[in-house]
């Protein structure tokens, strides 16, 4: 990726509309999405975002060789509702994404990861 706005995005508040939209409190249940070796340069300051919804969380999202680096200064990661790990080299720190609970990752999940801690 070079030069991008979102290069990693999950966004359950997006409303397709040119006036203010009200806070969405229902969403899709998204789990158990995979980054895998993604580089490039971004032109947002969030490179990466996962804004899920309170009522619906996002889980078990996994980065894995994730490197960002700001076009015009540092990136950041944001996490809203959302768990899971990384490994290997991730940047920026996910570290608003990490959690040690991992009763609810299906086994087979975490054999074709590799990885079972989170």
């Amino acid at each position: 990726m070079q030069d991008v706005a979102n290069p990693i995005l999950i966004d359950q508040f997006y409303c397709d509309s040119p006036t203010t939209c009200q806070n969405q409190t229902s969403a899709v249940k998204i789990s158990q999405i995979m980054y895998r070796n993604i580089t490039g340069t971004t032109k947002s300051p969030k490179a990466i975002k996962f804004a899920c919804s309170d009522t619906v969380p996002c889980s078990h999202i996994v980065l894995n060789d994730v490197n960002l680096e700001g076009k015009d200064g540092q990136v950041e990661a944001y996490c809203n509702s959302a768990e899971g790990f990384g490994y290997g080299v991730i940047h920026p720190s996910a570290d608003c994404l990490y959690s040690h609970d991992d009763k609810g990752l299906d086994q087979s999940y975490k054999s074709e990861t590799g990885h079972d801690e989170l």
